[in-house]
């Protein structure tokens, strides 16, 4: 009974913030999407390549498993630390920082685009591939409201990464979006659920 109650009170949680999760894929796909084109290219090639990797080849599960438990030995305390850190992702933005810094980073641009999609791409799906076979529940509520939590954190951690990388993805930009399509999305739930159902 205790577990149907903490089921149903989990899937409740994901239904309330449901909007805010759609939120932030719409506000982080906007900032991809007003890149300059050569940049978002590379972007959308590298998520691309590992959605079909993955899909027909080869999941790299066990390239996500390291880099997991690297996060997890250096933060241990934090137990959830592991699925919101994107780590290979924050490595090579920091290693294409560097050769940016030392002048030799414009050259390495679309490799560097393309893996940190790729590993950005790979660390949300194996995140919740991972979660999905842990939750042995059928409703999956421990699974939804989750990574939904996951999801909204690691983009808002890459999305203030990504704009210290590259000068056109503005952090601000990405928080100004996402506060608007939240405020939207809340509204248009709220007049469908309470305004149009009385009339």
């Amino acid at each position: 009974m205790k577990e149907v109650f903490w089921a149903i009170l989990k899937i409740l949680g994901f239904l309330l913030f449901l909007p805010l999760i759609i939120a932030s894929f719409i506000a982080f796909q906007n900032q991809i999407l007003g890149l300059p084109v050569k940049k978002e290219v590379w972007l959308l090639w590298g998520a691309g390549t590992y959605i079909g990797l993955n899909l027909f080849i080869y999941d790299f599960k066990d390239v996500y498993a390291f880099g997991k438990s690297l996060v997890e030995k250096v933060l241990a305390s934090i137990k959830p630390a592991a699925y919101v850190i994107p780590f290979y992702s924050i490595c090579l933005i920091v290693i294409y920082v560097i050769a940016l810094i030392l002048g030799r980073g414009s050259s390495l641009q679309p490799y560097f685009l393309f893996s940190i999609a790729f590993t950005l791409a790979m660390h949300l799906i194996m995140t919740a591939h991972e979660i999905y076979d842990s939750d042995s529940s059928i409703l999956k509520a421990h699974y939804l409201f989750t990574f939904g939590a996951i999801l909204i954190i690691s983009l808002f951690i890459i999305s203030l990464l990504l704009a210290w990388a590259i000068p056109e993805y503005s952090f601000i930009g990405f928080i100004k979006s996402l506060a608007s399509q939240t405020f939207h999305l809340y509204k248009f739930v709220y007049k469908a659920l309470f305004v149009d159902s009385s009339l």
